[in-house]
């Protein structure tokens, strides 16, 4: 979040610097929405016509004068451009919604003592990289207990084992929505969205993980895309650089 933040903060600055870039034709979506919220959109400024230029005035003719020859200047090697690295991203999956249980639930001891015997075979199969059969397990554990922000969490990392980060990622929303401070809701949504190649977004759930309660994989994780999201801020503030140059 703090990064939009900071880059819609550049583009309005750019806007209030030079006004007349709320005229260019591309952002007609964001000229509506501001009148929408009843702003008043100022008038594009006339541009002055230049004035003409001073014809030269021809050189004096000179004797001619020997000239030493000038060394050509070694050509500089151009700088290297940095590219998003998209390695590891991924398809994504079809979001197929999993039970997420009875809202509002009422858990009763039994209830409970059954939910933490399944999500115990959950762990045990996650343990022996039988995905599937831990996906079931947390589903059952998920479904006696739906109020368990840590059980979504556990879900989302089995679905991202499974290559399902759309999934998992839902579950993640849902962890977060039970308890806003759910470090690992905040690690898995972000190794979702770094799966579906979406930068900002990833480092931003991993930053606030790492905040909410330290994780060395998180970190990992999130030194990982430390180039690809800083790649993304600086390619959107060239864009909003080219509307000015433009």
């Amino acid at each position: 979040m703090d990064q939009y933040v900071a880059l819609l903060k550049q583009f309005i600055g750019l806007c209030k610097a030079n006004p007349d870039l709320l005229h260019d034709e591309r952002l007609g979506f964001y000229r509506d929405y501001l009148k929408e919220l009843g702003a008043t959109i100022p008038p594009k400024k006339e541009k002055s016509p230049e004035e003409p230029k001073p014809e030269p005035k021809p050189a004096a003719e000179s004797s001619p004068t020997h000239e030493e020859p000038m060394e050509a200047e070694p050509e500089e090697e151009p700088i290297p451009c940095p590219e998003l690295d998209n390695s590891g991203v991924i398809e994504p999956d079809a979001g197929e919604a999993l039970p997420m249980g009875e809202v509002g639930k009422e858990v009763s001891e039994d209830d409970l003592e059954k939910a933490n015997d399944e999500r115990d075979k959950a762990t045990a199969a996650f343990s022996d990289g039988d995905f599937e059969k831990a996906l079931e397990h947390y589903t059952n554990s998920i479904q006696l207990n739906p109020g368990s922000a840590i059980l979504h969490a556990k879900r989302a990392n089995v679905l991202l084992k499974l290559k399902r980060p759309i999934a998992a990622i839902a579950d993640c929303d849902k962890a977060i929505s039970i308890n806003p401070d759910s470090a690992q809701g905040y690690k898995f949504r972000g190794r979702a969205n770094r799966l579906l190649g979406k930068w900002l977004e990833a480092h931003a759930d991993l930053t606030t993980a790492c905040k909410l309660d330290y994780d060395d994989t998180a970190n990992e994780w999130l030194k990982e895309i430390v180039p690809n999201s800083n790649f993304t801020a600086d390619s959107l503030f060239e864009v909003s650089t080219f509307f000015d140059a433009s």
